[in-house]
């Protein structure tokens, strides 16, 4: 038997690299059709794949340069999550939305294929998080919307764990899945300043113990 190769099904050449707009399909079982431009993916085109019953199925439909997704773009993956927004050199990156398959989702920021920046995580009971991402870690500044009581837990997140906050009430709490028994209390020490300061992170703070990071997320509170 002969070696299976890849087929160009309809496109236009110059010299042999392909130009303008063409239909090529790889020995994997994957169909480009769009734009081209010196043997490369580039402008807009749509790529999908054989599945074992003969059907493509999509997989990304946007923009392209030089063979890689950048620009605007749809991602369809395997396991059900679906992607809309930005990307670069085949990574999302920049804005974006991601619907997961569980029925999670998230709005904003993007950085090689992680959450990093601004963005807003919301849970499937309703739950969300808005705030400072790194490293696909909440990092940093941010709220944390509990909507199943009707709290609102703002403050300070390192690595994915909240490392100081405030808690307060929202205002529908009542009208809440599982609203708390009895409202926060209106804050009534006298001197929470200092008690805060003489508080332990404060103070390795105050001696340099704590991270840069998290230094910065404190001194903004």
């Amino acid at each position: 038997m002969g070696r299976r190769k890849n087929q160009w099904l309809c496109a236009d050449l110059l010299m042999g690299i392909l130009i303008g707009k063409g239909l090529f399909l790889t020995i994997t079982g994957k169909l480009y059709e769009g734009d081209w431009q010196k043997g490369f993916r580039h402008g807009f085109g749509v790529l999908s794949k054989k599945l074992p019953n003969g059907i493509f199925s999509l997989e990304y439909r946007g923009d392209w340069v030089r063979g890689k997704p950048e620009g605007a773009g749809w991602r369809y993956f395997d396991n059900g999550d679906v992607y809309f927004g930005f990307w670069k050199r085949g990574y999302r990156d920049g804005y974006g939305k991601m619907w997961y398959s569980d029925g999670t989702l998230y709005v904003g920021y993007w950085e090689r294929n992680k959450k990093h920046g601004l963005g807003m995580f919301v849970q499937i009971n309703g739950n969300r998080y808005e705030g400072n991402w790194e490293d696909d870690l909440r990092h940093g500044l941010g709220r944390f919307y509990h909507m199943h009581t009707g709290q609102l837990q703002e403050g300070c997140w390192v690595r994915g764990v909240c490392v100081r906050s405030k808690m307060s009430d929202i205002i529908i709490r009542q009208f809440c899945d599982l609203p708390t028994e009895y409202p926060i209390p209106m804050e009534t020490l006298r001197n929470s300043r200092k008690i805060l300061e003489e508080s332990e992170v404060w103070l390795k703070q105050r001696i340099g113990e704590v991270d840069n990071n998290l230094k910065h997320c404190i001194d903004k509170m």
